[in-house]
């Protein structure tokens, strides 16, 4: 999806308590960064966040990150989430900006992801592009290594 870019996101992401602009550091110690020890859910390209915005509101028994690396999109997932929580803190959310490719730089194997949500990826519909799609086998193998069974 092509956005345009959004002069206020970047100073509301910086200002928001639940926005992670440098996740890498966090890596293995996700459990620790939530108040609640709880299964962690994560949703790869989250777009808009209207998706982890109303999944984490209605079941706040688990943690979620909603991952994206377009600051755009990120500042509108913002604003979204902060609705769903009627502006409100939330717990059990975390909205990180980081390249789903490098998704080992971010979680480690003892982060105990249960689930990861893909929803409307990119297709990339040429076959020259089939090395950028989010279901790529190496992205599979990426996503096996942070997984739990």
């Amino acid at each position: 999806m092509r956005i345009r870019r959004k002069k206020w996101a970047e100073k509301e992401l910086s200002e928001a308590k639940f926005y992670i602009d440098k996740p890498e550091e966090f890596k293995g110690k996700w459990k620790e960064k939530f108040p609640k020890k709880q299964p962690l859910f994560i949703e790869l390209g989250c777009g808009k966040g209207i998706f982890s915005a109303t999944l984490a509101s209605s079941h706040r028994e688990n943690n979620y990150i909603a991952v994206d690396m377009i600051e755009a999109m990120l500042g509108l997932s913002k604003r979204n989430i902060e609705q769903a929580y009627d502006f409100k803190y939330p717990e059990n959310l975390f909205l990180i900006r980081a390249n789903v490719e490098r998704l080992t730089d971010v979680f480690a194997s003892s982060d105990m992801v249960k689930r990861i949500y893909i929803n409307f990826c990119n297709p990339w519909p040429k076959k020259k592009h089939n090395k950028k799609r989010l279901t790529h086998p190496r992205q599979l193998v990426q996503y096996k290594e942070i997984l739990t069974d």
